[in-house]
């Protein structure tokens, strides 16, 4: 049956996800993300990457497999040893040989008006690109910290965006290619949002909260996860960093892996059908699986 499968693969891909949290300065942190909303002057991307002035894709084509998953990093973190990496390995080791990862190519520093920008046309950019250029691929898009911020804002109209007004929209056809969105420590986190995960108080918002509904669209295939005392999703004054790398150790990777996982198609045998013996029901596909089944295998929603 499908679901014993399923949740036998989810376990022994938890295992998998581990991670060693970088030191973080808080203070630094906040200011860099403050700095968006304080400074009028536009970055100098938001001319040079107009996408009416410069409608050319910034990205070439990548492959055609199955499903493309974006990793967007959050501020300074390394080149190795990320948050997101172990998610989107388990997401990988679902289904081998159908995943390509994609770690999005932006600065990911304090300046995040320059760089943000930077991020979300790369974004938008590699969602339509491959929107026309593969058939049948479809995207899982992982966002940490100011990552989430990027993912948020090329998903969201340009009215609601505080970076990348510029930039371009993620295409209708693109939009619908969009299985699973999974963010952590999202600086525009807003509590009263049906999607929110975690032991947040949903009486607080982040540092940049977004306008609530901007994401409606998405609602069904996101989860934004935010734990109590995180400064950047919950604007602590505390600025203690500890809350904001919870997410390398309080099972968080492994809750949103395995939502990810419960969007994709069933895992095909040899024979390509799928683990239930049946063949893949494309409007099942489409849907990215049972709604019920998400829940029980992608974990529960709190806010204390």
């Amino acid at each position: 049956m499908r679901r014993p499968l399923l949740l036998a693969l989810l376990v022994g891909f938890a295992l998998l996800l581990s991670a060693c949290a970088p030191p973080i300065d808080a203070t630094a942190a906040r200011e860099s993300l403050s700095e968006v909303t304080e400074g009028p002057a536009p970055p100098e991307a938001a001319e040079e990457l107009d996408a009416d002035r410069e409608p050319e894709p910034i990205v070439e084509p990548l492959e055609c497999l199955p499903y493309l998953v974006i990793t967007a990093r959050g501020t300074a973190e390394p080149s190795r040893g990320q948050l997101l990496s172990p998610v989107s390995r388990a997401i990988s080791e679902a289904r081998p040989g159908e995943v390509l990862q994609l770690d999005l190519a932006y600065p990911a520093d304090t300046d995040v008006k320059e760089g943000g920008t930077i991020g979300a046309r790369t974004l938008v950019d590699t969602l339509n690109v491959q929107t026309e250029a593969c058939e049948d691929q479809r995207f899982v898009l992982l966002g940490y910290s100011q990552g989430a911020l990027v993912i948020g804002d090329a998903l969201a109209a340009p009215g609601a965006r505080l970076i990348g007004e510029t930039v371009g929209e993620v295409s209708e056809a693109a939009a619908e290619r969009v299985l699973a969105i999974v963010f952590y420590g999202n600086p525009r986190f807003v509590g009263s949002e049906s999607f929110d995960y975690g032991s947040y108080d949903p009486r607080m918002n982040g540092i940049l909260p977004r306008p609530p509904g901007s994401l409606d669209a998405y609602a069904d295939r996101l989860r934004d996860y935010c734990v109590a005392g995180d400064f950047v999703c919950q604007s602590s004054l505390d600025l203690d960093e500890a809350p904001h790398v919870d997410y390398y150790s309080n099972g968080m990777q492994q809750d949103g892996a395995a939502f990810a996982i419960t969007r994709l198609d069933p895992p095909r045998n040899v024979d390509g059908r799928d683990d239930s013996g049946d063949a893949t029901d494309s409007s099942d596909a489409a849907a990215g699986g049972d709604a019920t089944e998400q829940q029980e295998t992608g974990g529960q929603r709190t806010a204390d």
